[in-house]
């Protein structure tokens, strides 16, 4: 049997894979294009998507008439059509094994969002800080973290854990989801509130959910109106819950204190993005799980999971059933 891998992998998942199937990769750092990622799942009975690029839709799983397993390495699915691959009994995964490490990125765009750290640190790197004195304090005025108000968006392992963090920090906690979960609340000291009241009391603002028709620009102009002008953004999930150019007016205009931003629609981010322009945003490109423990964690959980479904067995962490 053959497991196809879209992107470079670490080496302990590859080695792991091998011991049991013929594993192919396409060899490359990027996202394929159509025409590759179609030819690579061909003849495969189980596939890696490494990125959340390549779209894994019915005209993919035409293709791969001997697919019986997609394993995302990651915990976004937004490009795999998860109803088509149950008609067909073709398991979907996920590794939801990295959120601690997501978490972490998360509430550090939160404080350096607040603090203003990369600019500050840009200020000094370029010789900047001439003199001594106040200006420099009042260039790079930021907000207190500790004791204020988070609203979480999106309250599975990772909400919860940036939950846990905010305790840390003193922070009331408030969040949304689909469905309130008391004993989470009770554990995190967590409130359900309705969008609405959570965009009006958030001092920060951190979007955690999964990208879905319902999520899309979920974070528009109407829900930025509703927000504190000193509220800070914070995008660790994907681009496409939040409008840019809404987010962009708003912090260009004064109507929002600031942003982190790790992701973003699309990716890479345009030079030509107007959000590059301001000094309120801090930047990352999409390092949500780039840390070589986690990855490493990930994407042999990925393997694992192949493993399970390729001997007759129920994976871990699948996202479907039949």
């Amino acid at each position: 049997m053959k497991v196809f891998i879209t992107q470079n992998i670490e080496k302990e998942a590859t080695d792991l894979l091998a011991k049991h199937f013929e594993v192919v990769s396409s060899g490359v750092d990027r996202p394929l294009t159509r025409a590759e990622f179609l030819e690579g799942i061909s003849d495969a009975d189980a596939v890696i998507l490494v990125w959340h690029t390549e779209q894994m839709d019915r005209e993919a799983f035409d293709v791969a008439k001997n697919l019986r397993i997609v394993a995302r390495r990651g915990v976004g699915y937004d490009n795999i059509d998860v109803s088509e691959a149950t008609k067909r009994n073709i398991y979907v995964t996920v590794t939801p094994v990295n959120t601690d490490t997501i978490a972490d990125l998360n509430f550090a765009q939160i404080i350096n969002a607040a603090r203003r750290i990369p600019q500050a640190d840009a200020y000094v790197r370029k010789g900047e800080w001439t003199e001594g004195g106040t200006k420099v304090a009042h260039l790079f005025m930021g907000y207190d973290v500790h004791h204020k108000t988070i609203g979480i968006i999106g309250f599975g392992r990772i909400g919860k854990n940036v939950a846990r963090r905010a305790n840390g920090f003193s922070m009331k906690v408030l969040y949304y989801d689909v469905q309130p979960q008391p004993e989470a609340e009770k554990e995190l000291n967590a409130e359900w509130v309705p969008l609405e009241r959570l965009f009006r009391e958030s001092d920060f603002i951190s979007v955690n959910c999964a990208l879905t028709e319902q999520t899309r620009h979920l974070i528009n102009r109407e829900a930025i109106l509703k927000m504190k002008s000193h509220a800070v953004i914070v995008v660790t999930a994907r681009g496409g819950i939040i409008d840019e150019q809404a987010l962009y007016e708003a912090l260009r205009d004064g109507r929002l204190g600031g942003a982190g931003l790790d992701v973003f629609e699309p990716e890479p981010i345009r030079m030509d993005n107007p959000l590059l322009s301001l000094p309120n945003v801090v930047f990352t490109p999409h390092l949500g799980t780039s840390v070589y423990e986690s990855r490493v964690k990930m994407v042999v959980t990925a393997a694992e999971d192949i493993i399970c479904v390729l001997s007759g067995d129920k994976p871990k962490y699948a996202l479907n059933s039949f």
